[in-house]
């Protein structure tokens, strides 16, 4: 005998099914000996630490995003996959990334994450990307078009070279030899350190606003240049 549930009893049971499906394409590997990582490709969402406590290990995922995700994913359940590939090469890691080959209309957005040893190098050059890295690396490089980016620990030399950049750099200490250096076109940059700390620091642009508690003392480190188009730096 087939039994009709009522609607309101379906679209629960239905939602949970179709949520489910909202992540794909899952992929996950051991970067113990990895002392740098290199992103490369098309545009994601990079998330690096270096938590001691934590495995050293590196994933990719491609995840739908946005009010309908669920909806696309329960009727196309392929459609959100990437071929991003992650390799490692004596002791680097090599992330390329792919977008999903459906023409979507509900993002799809590629979801880095890694957590690697303390003093590692990051390298990511995409043309646009969203990045947060928390613990202590000792460079990072980044370029590209367009980018969202916050960092925090420390960083010994930080070359950041994005036309269009939202930056968050907040050292918990500093060693007296770091180097910052941020250009681009429109930049929107808030540098903080230590209290105890000495900064040299200079700002170059066509069109600038430069809020700064702190003063600026030639040939200290950290040094910091910042030079773009429109300037709005913030440096506590």
């Amino acid at each position: 005998m087939l039994i009709a549930l009522p609607a309101m009893v379906l679209a629960p049971i239905l939602i949970v099914a179709m949520a489910s499906n909202a992540e794909t394409s899952p992929t996950e590997i051991d970067i113990a000996g990895v002392t740098a990582i290199v992103a490369r490709g098309e545009a994601s969402t990079i998330e690096l630490t270096s938590n001691e406590a934590l495995p050293y290990r590196a994933s990719a995922r491609s995840h739908r995003s946005g009010w309908f995700a669920p909806f696309y994913s329960s009727w196309f359940y392929s459609d959100c996959v990437t071929d991003s590939r992650m390799r490692v090469e004596v002791s680097t890691l090599y992330i390329d990334v792919a977008a999903p080959s459906w023409p979507e209309l509900e993002d799809c957005k590629v979801e880095l994450h890694a957590n690697l040893k303390k003093g590692a190098t990051v390298s990511i050059e995409q043309p646009a990307f969203q990045a947060r890295l928390d613990g202590e690396f000792s460079a990072v490089v980044l370029k590209g078009k367009a980018a969202d980016v916050s960092i925090e620990g420390h960083v010994g030399q930080a070359r950041l070279d994005v036309d269009a950049l939202r930056a968050r750099l907040i050292y918990e200490k500093t060693q007296q030899s770091e180097t910052v250096e941020i250009s681009g076109k429109a930049l929107d940059i808030h540098l903080g350190f230590d209290t105890a700390s000495f900064i040299d620091y200079q700002v170059a642009a066509t069109a600038s606003w430069v809020d700064s508690s702190r003063t600026a003392i030639p040939g200290a480190k950290p040094q910091v240049r910042i030079s773009g188009e429109m300037v709005r730096a913030t440096i506590r």
